[in-house]
């Protein structure tokens, strides 16, 4: 039934004729609607079209052009030159190409095409680097069961074992061990302490970050030939002070717990004696008295 419908129809003169670039005679010439497979493997690379003409049934054409691109051969890939571009001189180029679609065997690797790494690559690497190199330095500030540890700050010298016992379990005293090594070297003692855990905020100058954390140097209470305040001060921490006509309200943390009072002695007396500072010194009895009246 429907063979005799197209038949006239196409008596008639409804039809539809595809045509391929330039041929004078159709793919295919059939009634509305058509559907066809176009094999481009047998045509060449490169430009092509589809002419498409279609009459009705009072003889009146229609005609459509479809223009396409075949690319079934090698992808080629050319570097050091590109359309429309003005040359001067000796140009090294670069051309590549891989993987036509009737190729069976195909290295994925040929598809890589060797080129140099551009110069604004380089230059935001660079950047990301300097950035984070001035961000490490001058803004990191490490939590307290870190800053302690051997692996941050200027160490020079370990800390002794009762005194990191005493930190984990909260019970310093007075009779802590000095460090391995040091023999009741106080100053040793005291550098390693502060460079373990106060020269991040403190600074290896020891005057600090202005507005941030404040300084050692020409500290009123570190300078004070009565050193109450500076122990209680790195007994208990502090936030709020003003010292200099400026105002600090960064909290400075509590060390009660995380140094035995040799340390805190140490550390103290480092203060008390550097940077211009000259300070009377303190013991660990004195420590362990203020810690015991806390």
């Amino acid at each position: 039934m429907n063979d005799g419908k197209q038949e006239n129809e196409l008596e008639n003169g409804v039809r539809t004729l595809v045509y391929l670039d330039d041929e004078t005679e159709p793919l295919l010439s059939h009634r509305p609607p058509v559907r066809f497979e176009l094999d481009t493997t047998r045509l060449e690379d490169g430009e092509h079209r589809l002419r498409v003409e279609a009459y009705d049934s009072t003889g009146r054409k229609g005609v459509r052009i479809i223009s396409f691109t075949v690319r079934n051969g090698p992808g080629i890939a050319v570097n050091g030159v590109r359309d429309n571009d003005v040359l001067e001189g000796k140009i090294p180029i670069l051309i590549n190409a891989y993987g036509g679609s009737g190729e069976t065997l195909w290295e994925p690797s040929r598809a890589e095409t060797p080129a140099p790494i551009p110069t604004w690559a380089w230059v935001l690497f660079i950047a990301i680097v300097a950035f984070g190199a001035f961000y490490g330095v001058r803004l990191w500030k490490p939590p307290l069961n870190f800053a302690t540890t051997p692996t941050y700050g200027p160490l020079t010298l370990n800390p002794p074992q009762s005194a990191g016992l005493a930190a984990t379990t909260g019970h310093a005293t007075a009779d802590a061990a000095p460090p391995t090594g040091v023999a009741g070297d106080d100053a040793a003692l005291g550098a390693s302490t502060y460079g373990n855990n106060c020269v991040s905020c403190h600074q290896a100058t020891g005057k600090g970050l202005p507005g941030v954390f404040p300084p050692l140097a020409g500290n009123p209470a570190v300078t004070d030939a009565d050193p109450t305040t500076h122990i209680k001060v790195v007994l208990n921490g502090m936030q709020g002070k003003t010292i200099g006509g400026a105002n600090y309200t960064t909290p400075m943390p509590p060390w009660a717990d995380q140094l035995s009072d040799a340390q805190i002695a140490a550390v103290i007396n480092h203060e008390r004696s550097s940077w211009g500072n000259n300070a009377p010194k303190v013991t660990a009895k004195d420590v362990a008295k203020l810690r015991a009246a806390k």
